[in-house]
């Protein structure tokens, strides 16, 4: 997935909607990478093509704290041990947590 984003994706997309210059982006980043499914290890080319391609810092640690903290996969594991509003909670933390570390991100780097 890195290197599709790294060869074919148009500089100008990313820079636009996700650079560093946007902070909105961030809670944005947060919310989409809840539901995707990317493992630990896909991590670092994601984000270095991502990067590569204009995203900002903090856009893109929002994206991978989301992706990796709950994923839909892990939410529907979690459902077969868990209530409705403990899983509700569960994915408020991890996305508020995604943001906070976007916007401290976006903040200092």
């Amino acid at each position: 997935m890195g290197s599709i984003i790294y060869g074919f994706m148009p500089i100008g997309i990313l820079e636009r909607y996700a650079g560093p210059d946007n902070p909105l982006a961030i809670p944005f980043a947060a919310i989409i990478g809840i539901p995707l499914y990317i493992r630990a290890e896909a991590v670092i080319p994601l984000a270095a093509g991502l990067m590569s391609k204009g995203a900002g810092a903090g856009t893109v640690l929002a994206l991978i704290i989301g992706s990796a903290g709950a994923s839909l996969t892990e939410v529907i594991l979690l459902r077969a041990l868990f209530t409705t509003r403990l899983i509700a909670v569960f994915v408020s933390v991890v996305l508020s947590m995604a943001v906070l570390a976007g916007l401290i991100t976006y903040f200092i780097y």
